[in-house]
């Protein structure tokens, strides 16, 4: 009996020093930790420091909604947002490049040049981007020459182009007929004279007719197009006043005066008159533009 009680002993002693074997104290602060702030691991790399001293945070523990594609692109990164260089490592910043302004080249591409002709320089056009302009502002001499010209006087293109315009009209049920095609110095010149005759008005007439030297009928690119009937402000009523002013973008021609514009063409609205251009330029014009070609070269 009395071994029975000493092997309890032995037993009750042995979990009484086990129980307190499980009891762990706090490991001791390392020194110099911050109270209350989880430690690194011993065996975490250092996070990379820059050149403020501050630590720079893990990618994998930054906030995903803070880097997005646009913000972390090399494209779109600006020395400003992008991150401090490293002590000691070269910067990228440093020696920027001055890279060529693209708006800076458009503007100067869309810079007209100056009209500064004078004298026997008005033998030749004012031109602006290949395009041929003849107006008050921008007379020709008497001297001027057509390169080749051919039906009604045009230039071979011109004409090439008006006989596609009147074809096309044509298959719509529209006949389309030339009331006048080149005029000559001499001609314009009479033309006026009798106008302002007819107007009782030179102010009224010259919104109409132009001084010779002054109007575009002597350069063989531009036409009067009416249905043979009809003539005057009422062209804009008629299949072929209406069918010119959606169409006739199609062929290279545009209507030179629209209406509403007349302080910037010099010219009072004539629905009649089409002025040659080339597609290329002519298809930016939408079908009964009222975009003057003033506008359109940057001259208006």
């Amino acid at each position: 009996m009395d071994q029975v009680l000493k092997l309890r002993s032995i037993a009750f002693g042995a979990v009484l020093v086990l129980v307190a074997g499980c009891t762990a104290l706090p490991p001791a602060a390392a020194p110099g930790a911050t109270p209350g702030i989880r430690p690194v691991p011993a065996n975490t790399a250092p996070l990379p420091v820059d050149a403020t001293g501050t630590a720079a945070p893990s990618p994998a523990l930054s906030n995903p909604a803070s880097s997005s594609p646009a913000s972390s692109s090399p494209a779109s990164s600006s020395p400003a947002s992008s991150s401090p260089a490293t002590p000691g490592s070269p910067s990228a910043a440093a020696t920027p490049t001055a890279a060529p302004s693209a708006a800076a080249t458009s503007t100067a591409d869309a810079t007209p040049p100056k009209d500064t002709r004078s004298g026997r320089q008005l033998d030749q056009p004012y031109v602006v981007n290949g395009i041929v302009v003849v107006s008050k502002k921008h007379p020709i001499s008497k001297r001027y020459q057509r390169k080749h010209p051919g039906k009604y006087g045009l230039e071979k293109e011109v004409a090439a182009a008006l006989a596609e315009l009147t074809a096309a009209a044509k298959q719509d049920g529209v006949k389309v007929l030339v009331r006048s095609g080149y005029r000559s110095y001499a001609e314009q010149d009479k033309i006026l004279k009798r106008k302002i005759v007819e107007y009782g008005s030179e102010k009224m007439a010259r919104r109409y007719n132009a001084e010779p030297g002054k109007s575009e009928h002597q350069t063989g690119l531009a036409v009067d197009l009416w249905d043979g009937v009809t003539w005057g402000l009422g062209v804009r009523n008629t299949k072929v006043g209406k069918w010119l002013w959606k169409h006739a973008r199609e062929y290279g021609f545009i209507l030179r005066y629209p209406p509403g514009k007349e302080k910037i063409t010099g010219y009072a609205y004539e629905p009649w008159h089409f002025r040659y251009i080339g597609v290329e330029d002519s298809l930016t014009f939408n079908p009964n533009s009222k975009l003057t070609l003033e506008e359109y070269l940057g001259i208006g």
